[in-house]
């Protein structure tokens, strides 16, 4: 019987649509999308042209949120 490599990807969770996504991703940020800068919007869309592996899409998303609001430059 040949022998077939276990794909973890194949296995891992991935949402149903672009949809399912930013339904996730505007409750994992705690705020609608529409109210985020374009700029974010559109990372938000490369990143879910790129896949919809559930972990890879979050993780993405939390790295880019959590750099960009450690970065900003607020007026005093």
């Amino acid at each position: 019987m040949p022998k077939q490599p276990f794909d973890a990807e194949a296995h891992e969770y991935h949402f149903a649509s672009i949809i399912a996504a930013k339904l996730a991703i505007a409750d994992d940020l705690a705020q609608p999308l529409a109210k985020l800068a374009q700029s974010d919007r559109a990372f938000i869309d490369q990143v879910l042209s790129e896949t919809l592996t559930r972990s890879i899409v979050l993780a993405r998303i939390r790295d880019y949120f959590r750099n960009k609001k450690t970065g900003e430059v607020h007026a005093s």
